[in-house]
């Protein structure tokens, strides 16, 4: 149980949102930390500290002084400052990253564009994808299934054909969904909490579907119980030995990943769900409590 003394410290350790966003709210900050950045990975891994002096040239104010005021602002939280210069701290890092990927300052928009691809629905070439919200979407035009919908940053556009954006696309969610089954936040790191849930949109066709929420940030990922077997070995193996590589396919071409055709739900107090996938004189069973994958076998 945390004492008093864990709660100071916690709260000494702890720099309140709205001092952070304060100490970011003006330009010259924002462009001392993206020099910083800059100056630092051009140097490479393991780098010496940036100078003061080099660091000034990367900003646009002549006045020394009022560049070391807003330099000195950021020191603790964002920047690490020692007799030789200055590094950037892991927040400085993040600020930045997200400011290149367009996260807070890009839009982008796609509407029913055609793409490459056969619905694992219904059988048809006439996939389409759109982009609104920040969230990518995959849709079926002859069924009008919708196969998948998840954030992507509007950076991910960027000097990119739309064959190499869906190809980050599912790359993207299939990382989300291995780290949060593995109980790791994509997001922040923290842990994911998993269980399954029945709160689910009525057009997505689902009774249940695992859910992993962040203890922290409250990030979640919504994947189907098939999408959890993607990078299970025997699961891999099975089809590899049917000379099928589940990598190769974006995975809203998978049925395994897009419905619940190969899922039984064998109890709900517990949860309890079977996976059955067949291939050829075979059949993969795979049995899923709560959110866990259990058990893999071949029949």
């Amino acid at each position: 149980m945390p004492t008093e003394e864990d709660d100071t410290n916690a709260d000494e350790n702890t720099l309140p949102p709205t001092e952070a966003f304060r100490l970011l709210s003006d330009g010259t900050r924002l462009q001392t930390l993206q020099g910083l950045v800059e100056l630092t990975d051009a140097k490479g891994y393991g780098s010496e500290p940036v100078s003061f002096s080099a660091l000034h040239e990367q900003v646009d104010t002549r006045d020394s002084a009022h560049f070391n005021y807003h330099l000195q602002e950021l020191r603790d939280q964002f920047v690490e400052g020692t007799e030789d210069g200055y590094r950037p701290r892991y927040p400085a890092r993040k600020v930045v990253r997200a400011i290149r990927a367009g996260t807070f300052t890009e839009r982008a928009a796609l509407t029913d564009e055609p793409i490459d691809g056969t619905c694992p629905q219904c059988g048809d070439a006439d996939l389409r994808a759109s982009y609104a919200d920040e969230r990518l979407a995959i849709s079926c035009a002859a069924c009008e299934t919708a196969l998948t919908a998840n954030d992507f940053p509007p950076g991910g556009f960027e000097e990119r054909s739309l064959a190499d954006v869906l190809h980050a696309f599912d790359r993207l969610v299939r990382h989300r969904v291995s780290f949060a089954a593995d109980g790791v936040c994509p997001e922040c790191t923290a842990t994911m909490d998993g269980h399954v849930t029945t709160d689910i949109p009525p057009e997505w066709g689902y009774e249940a579907l695992p859910a992993f929420d962040c203890t922290r940030c409250d990030f979640s990922v919504l994947p189907s119980f098939g999408m959890l077997l993607l990078d299970h070995p025997d699961v891999v193996s099975f089809h590899r030995n049917r000379g099928e590589d589940l990598r190769k396919p974006p995975f809203w071409e998978l049925s395994l990943c897009v419905s619940d055709r190969y899922t039984t739900i064998e109890s709900r107090e517990p949860w309890r769900v079977t996976v059955r996938v067949p291939g050829g004189n075979e059949e993969l069973v795979a049995t899923i409590e709560g959110a866990d994958v259990v058990a893999v076998r071949t029949e």
